[in-house]
């Protein structure tokens, strides 16, 4: 029989409660081993839970678990996966891997210097939408591609799904790495980049902070990649739209698809009917690919989902759209 995985989860906040732990425990190859959090109260909850709870984080690294899911805001994830590596442990880390291409790029390289593997949690790839627009391009439905657009309209920030024993409103504020960018428009410059459509030339991007209560951090973020073989792509996040704006546009020289919202999409060709395509059901379990991929790599010698230098790219993307943007109010 194979040996057991033991994980080690630092930050017990609900991301892990309700998308973390429901993945894990449909893989009996893993075990949670030991859970750190910083508040008294997610700790109880962790022990209330069933879970060993440590009361530091040396402590939870410096026990026998294999793996270290680093869960916690953003602006803690570099150093919390680098004390982790050097450690000895593997790291999962919940998304945006770092808030600097920089910090991406040490860990990166801390990764390759002991030997331990790093991936970060892009659940979004395995939403039914992009998996649609990826069979659609690899199909060559419609013809050679032109733009691809993509779009999250949201109203509110989603700060309430952070915990209250913590910072209820941590994504509301550029100390712990918040804002529309790094919380959204990593999920969807990841998606772009999985396309391979081509190598980034030209960035242009715009961000903005609305006039309202919660105006530390960017809740509009717009760019603008030009490929280097004049694709365009488009990615834009909206946390003041209640509109039902498409969430793909996809455009080639022979149609157009467009991706309504996760259940409806269509191809669309001049002088003919829109055709209906199937998109696969919504699944809470849909990124479970990436932990049975963290678990036939260090079972099997798999490869993994999600990798390191993958996320270092995105953060280098990411990072130049807030470098060049237009506009913006702090």
């Amino acid at each position: 029989m194979e040996r057991k995985i033991k994980l080690g989860i630092v930050g017990f906040g609900r991301i892990v409660e309700l998308v973390h732990l429901p993945l894990i425990k449909r893989l009996p190859e893993i075990e949670v081993s030991g859970v750190h959090d910083i508040t008294e109260q997610r700790q109880a909850l962790a022990a209330k839970r069933g879970f060993h709870t440590l009361d530091s984080l040396d402590d939870l690294l410096a026990s026998d678990a294999d793996i270290i899911l680093v869960s916690t805001p953003p602006n803690s994830h570099y150093a919390i996966a680098n004390q982790a590596l050097h450690s000895g442990k593997h790291v999962i880390i919940e998304k945006p891997v770092t808030v600097t291409y920089e910090e991406a790029s040490s860990l990166l390289k801390t990764s390759e210097q002991v030997g331990r593997f790093v991936t970060v949690f892009q659940n979004r790839r395995y939403d039914p939408d992009f998996k649609l627009v990826k069979r659609v391009l690899d199909e060559g439905t419609i013809g050679d591609i032109l733009f691809v657009e993509r779009r999250h309209h949201m109203f509110g920030s989603g700060a309430t799904f952070g915990v209250k024993s913590f910072h209820e409103g941590w994504r509301n504020t550029t100390e712990y790495g918040g804002g529309a960018l790094f919380d959204w428009g990593v999920h969807l410059i990841d998606q772009l980049l999985q396309l391979k459509l081509g190598t980034v030339r030209e960035i242009s991007s715009f961000m903005h902070c609305y006039d309202w209560d919660q105006n530390q951090v960017d809740d509009y973020a717009r760019a603008n990649i030009v490929l280097d073989n004049n694709i365009i792509l488009n990615m834009e996040v909206n946390f003041g739209s209640l509109a039902a704006a498409p969430m793909w546009v996809v455009g080639g020289d022979k149609g157009t698809v467009i991706v309504v919202s996760p259940s409806e999409a269509y191809v669309l060709e001049k002088g003919k009917q829109p055709e209906p395509l199937v998109l696969e059901p919504v699944s809470r379990e849909s990124a479970l690919p990436i932990y049975q991929s963290v678990c036939d790599h260090l079972l099997r010698d798999g490869p993994l989902a999600v990798t390191l230098p993958e996320a270092v790219d995105s953060m280098r993307i990411l990072e130049e759209i807030s470098r060049n943007r237009q506009s913006h109010r702090s």
